[in-house]
């Protein structure tokens, strides 16, 4: 499971904020449209992403817990506890990515209002 974990780490960093920030500094409505155009688009990619990775985490438990209620030797009882830790990180970096998400969307509702509040007189 560590390849498609790669993969979707990009998808889990967010975006880069700078060139968002620049856009509405300088009023630059060419940006703010590719913005405003590319965001549905980011959203769905990385709720597919989470998505798919939050059901291989439910997958790869159920798997865990069903072995673990079977296991009677001590070696696969600490490796399945270890394996149980491993899904317990990858979790929580989903939740990690979860909110960087919601902080970006919040960054970019906020921007918009910006733009069209300082940058939009008179259009």
């Amino acid at each position: 499971m560590i390849a498609p974990l790669l993969l979707m780490a990009a998808v889990f960093e967010g975006p880069e904020a700078a060139p968002a920030l620049e856009a509405v500094k300088r009023c630059d409505r060419g940006a703010m449209q590719a913005l405003t155009k590319a965001e549905p688009h980011r959203r769905s990619q990385f709720a597919a992403a989470a998505y798919a990775e939050q059901q291989s985490i439910a997958r790869d438990r159920a798997d865990l817990l069903a072995r673990q209620a079977k296991a009677t030797v001590p070696a696969d009882q600490a490796a399945i506890a270890a394996s149980l830790a491993a899904l317990d990180a990858r979790q929580r970096q989903l939740e990690d990515a979860r909110a960087v998400e919601i902080s970006w969307r919040a960054l970019v509702d906020e921007l918009r209002t910006d733009f069209l509040a300082n940058c939009m007189q008179g259009k």
